[in-house]
């Protein structure tokens, strides 16, 4: 795996070798959504944070390595095809992303 998934949520404590969500900054989510330069890198930013917690999450189901790598992959292309970030509203709280992963 290359420094893709190295994201900064796999310092963070774990139980059962599950590698916990990291806080979420708002400021990164807004940025995000925009389209310039910052916005790029705020969406890197999202991507390396959470790369590492879903694979970890996708593993946890019994799927092997390079099955959840690729489905992992699949999450985040799905993300950014439907541009679920740009649905997502502070008053309203939490993204709630439902993807369904074939197998």
């Amino acid at each position: 795996m290359d420094d893709w998934g190295s994201g900064s949520a796999t310092h963070l404590g774990a139980q059962n070798g599950a590698v916990a969500f990291a806080t979420t900054h708002w400021s990164i989510v807004l940025e995000a959504q925009r389209q310039s330069p910052a916005a790029q890198e705020a969406l890197e930013k999202l991507c390396r944070t959470y790369w590492r917690p879903v694979y970890s999450f996708i593993r946890r189901q019994g799927t092997g390595s390079e099955e959840a790598e690729d489905l992992n992959q699949g999450f985040f292309a799905l993300l950014l095809e439907r541009r679920d970030l740009e649905t997502v509203r502070r008053e309203k709280g939490r993204l709630r992303v439902v993807v369904q992963l074939d197998r």
